[in-house]
């Protein structure tokens, strides 16, 4: 009985610890990656929509530049002409929503079939 008391405290502990450490661990920094490849918002879209889903596991989770024209935008984010759905990084986001050609860098989430979308997060406006 001592034994297995003393084994779930041992246990109970080793799980605190890890749960502490992954709960505290600081968010991955993707404004300091470099951009694996640039597109134009057409040419991502079109890329995604012409190619199989087993192949677009080569660009996600990649940070990539994108060049387009804003559809619509809002505080949490804007759209891109040709379905490029653009979240800005909390912290990041520009005070007003831009208007016209603009480039971002961000994360490449993936492909909604549904809406033919291409969705990047942790974006910010390039220079």
């Amino acid at each position: 009985m001592k034994r297995t008391l003393a084994f779930l405290l041992a246990a109970a502990v080793a799980v605190g610890v890890v749960v502490y450490t992954q709960y505290n661990k600081p968010h991955k920094d993707y404004s300091g990656q470099e951009v694996a490849r640039s597109w134009e918002a057409e040419e991502l879209a079109t890329w995604y929509a012409t190619h199989p889903a087993d192949q677009h596991s080569q660009w996600q989770e990649k940070v990539v530049a994108v060049s387009g024209t804003v559809a619509s935008g809002s505080e949490s984010g804007v759209v891109l002409e040709h379905g490029i759905v653009v979240t800005w990084d909390p912290g990041s986001a520009p005070s007003t929503p831009p208007k016209g050609d603009i480039q971002v860098k961000g994360r490449v989430v993936g492909f909604d079939d549904l809406f033919g979308e291409v969705r990047l997060d942790h974006a910010r406006l390039s220079e």
